[in-house]
């Protein structure tokens, strides 16, 4: 079993399920709020317990997070405890009030999904004014020094228009922009036609290294979901892939309090409590949770994972992705080195 040192950095936390879009690629396939989630008082108090394991930032994403009416008094409270703050959002019900009080947070950073140009953007998230509004907010929020992060997931739809994105992210002074893989989950088992294949996941891979080159001053990055070893691994991200890191550096939560490795993992296996039921420090250091990492053997490698090299580092990629593929743990459908292999061969 692969000996693993907990190093809890990120805690991301769906605020609410609740969302004013409606994204054909939304893994989570959020429109309604969960029931029963977690009300304000319960929140502080989880923000407390987050705080007291140590992890270094809080993501509140969703949903929509600020559609809550308390996102503003959770957000300070996390500032509080002196953990970084992140918020994901789609800005679509933000006004000169919202700007206001998210420059004053002083964020690690403030992401928005973009996925296109106008037309293509507006129909893969449902919202006709989206386009216009989150590039609207980001030039406020340059206004006020505030970091500004893109996030981008692609698909057969979107693939072609990338480096249109990337000269609107430019000429708007975007500090981050992640690119990642839109997988088959949520809504988005409902598209798998526009699911990338192996050649246009290469190719990303490929569009990610030429723009790490090309914007030195942009912090761009991969998403977990993109590798793995290979020619391009060292050139997509600023560390070597670690094998996932879900319930070792990261974790996910629910809005109704429920405990995940990665909210990304959309299966119920994944679950290792709730923090309704139990403390969240206890859930973090239960020895028997997060088996799919902390527990790995060899053995757990599967499908076209087996026998690689790096099976040990690599433990068969993104978890989510392997469960949205295969439903199982540690096989990666696509993989940089075996696309490589596969080529030579």
């Amino acid at each position: 079993m692969t000996k693993v040192k907990l190093d809890p950095k990120v805690a991301v936390w769906e605020y609410t399920l609740k969302c004013n879009s409606k994204c054909i690629h939304c893994g989570s396939d959020a429109i309604n709020a969960r029931a029963n989630e977690l009300n304000t008082n319960e929140s502080l108090n989880l923000v407390d317990q987050i705080a007291n394991i140590g992890f270094d930032l809080v993501v509140l994403s969703g949903g929509e997070p600020t559609l809550r009416k308390d996102w503003f008094e959770i957000s300070k409270k996390i500032k509080s405890e002196e953990m970084e703050l992140g918020i994901i959002s789609n800005a679509l019900a933000w006004n000169s009030d919202t700007i206001d009080k998210i420059a004053s947070l002083d964020a690690f950073s403030i992401g928005f999904s973009v996925d296109g140009e106008k037309e293509l953007h507006n129909y893969l998230r449902g919202a006709s004014g989206s386009h216009a509004k989150i590039f609207s907010v980001i030039k406020e929020l340059k206004k006020r020094d505030t970091t500004v992060c893109v996030v981008t997931s692609v698909n057969k739809k979107n693939l072609e228009e990338l480096t249109q994105i990337r000269n609107r992210l430019i000429v708007y002074g975007v500090d981050a922009w992640q690119i990642q893989m839109a997988s088959p989950m949520g809504r988005m088992a409902e598209n798998k036609d526009i699911v990338l294949d192996a050649d246009d996941y290469y190719r990303l891979g490929e569009f990610i290294v030429e723009t790490r080159e090309r914007l030195p001053l942009m912090n761009v990055q991969a998403g977990d979901c993109m590798g793995y070893f290979g020619k391009l691994e060292s050139q997509i991200r600023d560390r070597e892939w670690p094998g996932c890191m879900a319930g070792i550096e990261g974790l996910g939560i629910e809005a109704d309090g429920t405990v995940k490795g990665c909210l990304s993992i959309r299966k119920d296996y994944a679950i290792e409590g709730n923090v309704r039921d139990t403390p969240l420090k206890d859930i973090w250091f239960n020895p028997t949770n997060f088996k799919y990492t902390r527990g790995f053997n060899k053995s757990d490698i599967k499908g076209d994972c087996k026998g690689c090299e790096y099976d040990i580092k690599c433990r068969g990629g993104c978890q989510s992705q392997s469960t949205a593929f295969f439903d199982e743990f540690n096989n990666a459908p696509y993989c940089f080195l075996r696309y490589e292999n596969e080529k030579k061969s």
